[in-house]
């Protein structure tokens, strides 16, 4: 049982170390790491440290403490598990919306508070298996439900594959210590079949050191390979040659429309007008000057360059980029910036990854009057911008590719498909994450989330902007 205690303290430390703090499932992953430590460590000072002590003519009254600590180890271990468990399964799977998700803690605690009433905690603790298996057996297999359910539904191949690790290191784990810890002592309260959870603990930490060496596991992985790639999934286009090809063509896009403006109001002799259209074409020069600044020549990398950065003046900045193009294109861009807060992140990648989600609405969009519709808005585990369009959607079969690498839904041979793959991989190295969600004929909707662990300032802005 030490072995449990041991290796379920270090998995917890590990979490706690390498997860941003706004991480909220692997919180509760923690919880559930510690809650299960402690039963190892409660049946490992009953039958192994305690007698040990005594035989070297330890005093009694160490004896008494820690026998105190077996007792209270033992309580929180058996029904604090299932409580984090289906935390973590809510949390993780991201059901239930706000403000119903912010009660949940303290109305699934209830059982867990109502049983210190039906636990005999003297002279030695004797826990009511069979009042704490009716609640305990469906927060268990609930959460196992969730979890597959997750696994069943993700569309983003990349995350399907994290998902189902995950999937294979839990449930088993969660099913072996309902059936041999909860069920088992609830039909025989002197059971011993739950001396047999360390083989599902040892199984799921062999899986766990397989997955973070092969593709990752609780966001955790192992680099082994001497150039830093933030994703296995995305090997293949962290060449720095073909982002950048890919940011030249956004911009040359930008540079020909601007000539030609220009050229139409020297016709016209309106020479505002041509100053701001060469405004433009620097503007765009600058951007690709600026992305060349940030790969490395030789191990073709990018090199993040991390400072304060004002989201709102960010996005509206962005926006303004793509915005001539779009009205000469008779579509309209609204944004609803409802949060004004810094946050540490490279500005240049930030906005190109901003950039070319519009840029890709833009091109989804074909019938005149359309909307893209750009959201910045805060959330409980950090901040949120959302860009949607009213374009074509992308087809359910194409949803899970769209962040391979040169996968494009374009039919055109200019679209080198790096665009969402260059957005995925700097979202990613800000410990963010980046969702699409689109339907076929209605529109597309990218979410990228940052955590709260990268905001610096935050205040309400409520900035409402239409063009």
């Amino acid at each position: 049982m030490f072995f449990i205690f041991f290796c379920n303290l270090l998995f917890a430390i590990i979490l706690y170390v390498s997860q941003p703090k706004g991480n909220q499932a692997n919180r509760w992953m923690i919880v559930f790491c510690l809650s299960a430590s402690l039963g190892g460590l409660s049946e490992s000072l009953i039958s192994d440290i305690i007698p040990e002590l005594e035989l070297i003519g330890a005093g009694p009254r160490l004896s008494m403490l820690l026998f105190e600590a077996h007792i209270y180890s033992q309580f929180l271990a058996q029904v604090v598990s299932p409580y984090a468990i289906l935390m973590y399964a809510i949390v993780y799977s991201d059901i239930g919306r706000s403000p119903i998700r912010r009660r949940l803690p303290f109305i699934l605690a209830i059982p867990m508070i109502a049983m210190i009433v039906f636990t005999d905690f003297y002279p030695d603790i004797t826990i009511n298996f069979r009042v704490l298996l009716p609640w305990a057996a469906p927060y268990i297999l609930a959460a196992s439900w969730m979890m597959l359910r997750a696994w069943y539904c993700e569309n983003n191949r990349y995350r399907r594959k994290a998902r189902q690790n995950i999937l294979l290191v839990l449930v088993p784990v969660w099913l072996g210590v309902l059936i041999f810890n909860y069920i088992a002592r609830a039909i025989d309260p002197n059971s011993e079949l739950f001396r047999l959870t360390p083989l599902f603990f040892g199984i799921a930490y062999l899986l766990f050191i397989g997955y973070i060496f092969l593709s990752g596991v609780f966001g955790i992985r192992i680099k082994v390979e001497k150039q830093q790639v933030l994703d296995k999934s995305i090997q293949i286009m962290s060449s720095g040659t073909a982002i950048l090809n890919h940011t030249i063509k956004n911009e040359i896009e930008k540079i020909k429309f601007s000539f030609n403006l220009a050229k139409a109001s020297l016709e016209k002799e309106d020479l505002e007008e041509t100053k701001a259209s060469i405004s433009s074409v620097f503007s765009a020069i600058e951007s690709i000057d600026n992305m060349v600044d940030r790969i490395r020549s030789r191990t073709e990398a990018m090199i993040p360059v991390e400072t304060e950065v004002p989201l709102v003046p960010l996005i509206r900045q962005a926006i303004e980029a793509v915005r001539p193009l779009c009205s000469f294109r008779g579509i309209e861009i609204r944004s609803q910036l409802i949060t004004e807060c810094t946050v540490r992140c490279d500005g240049i990648l930030l906005a190109e990854v901003i950039k070319n989600i519009l840029n890709n609405a833009m091109e989804a969009i074909a019938a005149p009057h359309g909307m893209i519709q750009v959201r910045l808005f805060p959330r409980k585990g950090g901040v949120t911008i959302e860009i949607t369009d009213n374009g074509c959607g992308i087809p359910r079969e194409e949803l899970s590719r769209i962040m391979e690498p040169f996968f494009s839904t374009k039919n055109n041979i200019k679209n080198h498909g790096l665009g969402l793959s260059f957005c995925y991989m700097v979202v990613r190295a800000h410990d963010g994450d980046m969702l699409v969600r689109s339907e076929v004929n209605k529109g597309t909707s990218v979410i990228v989330k940052l955590p709260k662990a990268r905001i610096v300032t935050t205040a309400n802005s409520h900035s409402v902007g239409i063009g």
